[in-house]
């Protein structure tokens, strides 16, 4: 998978370090997992999302992404656990800190988990998971090239929706031509 044109094109695009913790909705929590705001259906959709990983025992770091599968930003922090529900992160570009709490809701049809996080810098407060959208943890070297879009596109081995979005986006066929270009 790691040279899947696919990949690449995604990495590309939206690249994101990825991470989080916390309490969760309907028993997932933040951590080590995908969260969206919404399953994007066009490549130019909008969505706000966010992943944890854990790199060590006691460290994980993480990033809120915004944009569509075409254009994006990220903004990295590392995750500190503040007990049940809540938690502090502190954002590595500009030093800023954000203390976010967290609520499980009722997820949406075609979702597994639910969960609002007040206090998101992005200004999102609901995001949704599924159950097989676990992030596992990295190699360390893994970690510091871990993204959003590296992590969806391998998630979306095992969910045809998110492929279904990551292919509509890329547009390439297995050869990394543009569907059709060989005809």
């Amino acid at each position: 998978m790691r040279n899947d044109p696919k990949v690449v094109v995604i990495g590309l695009a939206l690249g994101v370090m990825g991470l989080g913790v916390g309490c969760g909705g309907g028993g997932a929590t933040p951590t080590e997992r995908l969260w969206v705001s919404t399953m994007p259906k066009t490549p130019r959709e909008p969505v706000t999302a966010f992943l944890t990983m854990r790199t060590s025992e006691k460290r994980y770091l993480g990033a809120f992404f915004q944009g569509s599968m075409l254009r994006g930003q990220h903004d990295v922090f590392e995750w500190h656990d503040e007990g049940k529900d809540k938690a502090r992160v502190h954002f590595l570009q500009d030093d800023r800190r954000a203390t976010l709490r967290f609520e499980s809701c009722p997820p949406d049809k075609g979702f597994h988990y639910c969960l609002l996080v007040h206090g998101d810098p992005t200004g999102a407060v609901r995001y949704q998971s599924r159950k097989r959208w676990v992030v596992k943890r990295p190699g360390k070297r893994d970690a510091a090239i871990a993204s959003v879009p590296r992590i969806m596109v391998d998630l979306a081995e095992d969910d045809d929706e998110l492929a279904a979005a990551i292919d509509a986006a890329v547009g390439l066929d297995g050869l990394g031509e543009p569907e059709g270009a060989a005809e």
